[in-house]
């Protein structure tokens, strides 16, 4: 908790400006979600990552204006794709992603926000508030296809300590987007090794 602590602030603010509109639903992602789901990452986070839709991402642009450095737009990279926007708030810079696509290692991944949060919603419990995490699957899972071992070794880790938790939110999301053939031996060699 003492490496979150610095982004406290921030992480308040944003629930508190986002609980006005209550049909959005976001998801802290990146290292402050590591963290929060207690994933050793060595390191204060550098920034705050916040996941959105795309039906929500004017309406979170709305909500976080004073605050904002820029505005919503598109962003694509050869690996990603997504609607970007940054913010400055209580003194860190807060990145904004919303409707976030991932195609490598043969594969396309797209984070569905409301439904991570509607199905595997896991409060931080070392936060002195109910802040919405995004689940430890999709990080083992985004951390694979940007080849972060450094990231998805002990993110495998934490999840298989709790499978009933975790494993079944992986599935789901192995069934709900396209792998490919490349993506599959590295994810088999990677469970045979981790057995």
């Amino acid at each position: 908790m003492r490496l979150l602590e610095p982004l406290l602030p921030s992480i308040s603010t944003i629930h508190t400006r986002l609980q006005q509109a209550h049909s959005v639903q976001w998801l802290i992602g990146g290292s402050c979600g590591l963290l929060m789901h207690n994933v050793d990452i060595g390191r204060t986070p550098r920034d705050l990552d916040i996941y959105i839709d795309l039906k929500d991402v004017h309406t979170v642009h709305k909500l976080l204006q004073p605050y904002a450095i820029d505005k919503p737009e598109y962003s694509e990279t050869p690996i990603y794709a997504s609607m970007l926007s940054h913010y400055h708030i209580d003194g860190h810079v807060v990145e904004v992603v919303g409707d976030f696509k991932v195609k490598a290692l043969g594969s396309l991944y797209q984070v569905e926000v409301n439904y991570l949060f509607e199905n595997y919603y896991y409060p931080a419990s070392n936060a002195a508030w109910d802040v919405p995490v995004m689940p430890l699957a999709h990080e083992f899972l985004f951390n694979m296809l940007r080849n972060r071992p450094d990231r998805y070794v002990p993110i495998l880790r934490t999840m298989q300590e709790h499978p009933d938790k975790h494993m079944q939110a992986l599935n789901d999301l192995m069934n709900r987007n396209q792998w490919g053939h490349e993506f599959h031996v590295m994810l088999n060699e990677l469970l045979d090794w981790k057995r």
